[in-house]
């Protein structure tokens, strides 16, 4: 139990640097239709002069704690669709550790979404997408092919 606090507490003091600069904070909850189903949270830090978002989450299955991920998502497009609705695109990197299965986990992802601002500094975004995973065990290297989140939440920017 120890460990998965520090780890919990690595992960999400990562967020406390970034609200030194100017940028959005936030949080979603998801929704994983994997192998099993899970859902989670997450608290994302996206910078205003890059296009990157830092992301902690943590997803609960079986009534436990199923695993904790940190990881980075490049927007790599945000289209301007109708007044402030916006489509983006979005490959991720994130890596965490399964506490079911004890396994280490590297994941890679691509996102689809859309995301707007409906108040000054608010900003509401989904997304959704594949994230297939590779499983590190003691003994053995495993695939999760069948992981596709999906997320919506709420992001408040400084400026």
């Amino acid at each position: 139990m120890k460990m998965r606090s520090k780890i919990l507490a690595v992960f999400f003091s990562f967020f406390l640097a970034g609200v030194l600069y100017a940028g959005g904070i936030g949080v979603s909850g998801s929704f994983h239709a994997a192998s099993p189903l899970a859902f989670g949270g997450r608290l994302d830090y996206a910078p205003d002069t890059i296009p990157f978002v830092f992301a902690a989450d943590i997803n609960f299955c079986d009534g436990g704690t199923k695993s904790a991920l940190a990881g980075v998502e490049f927007t790599a497009g945000n289209i301007h669709l109708y007044k402030a609705l916006n489509f983006f695109y979005a490959p991720e990197l994130c890596a965490g550790y399964d506490f079911l299965e004890n396994k280490v986990i590297l994941e890679n992802a691509f996102y689809l979404g859309l995301n707007g601002f409906f108040a000054p500094h608010f900003q509401l975004f989904t997304q959704t997408g594949w994230a297939p995973q590779v499983l590190f065990a003691d003994d053995a290297v495993s695939l999760n092919l069948v992981n596709f989140p999906v997320r919506a939440g709420l992001r408040f920017w400084t400026k």
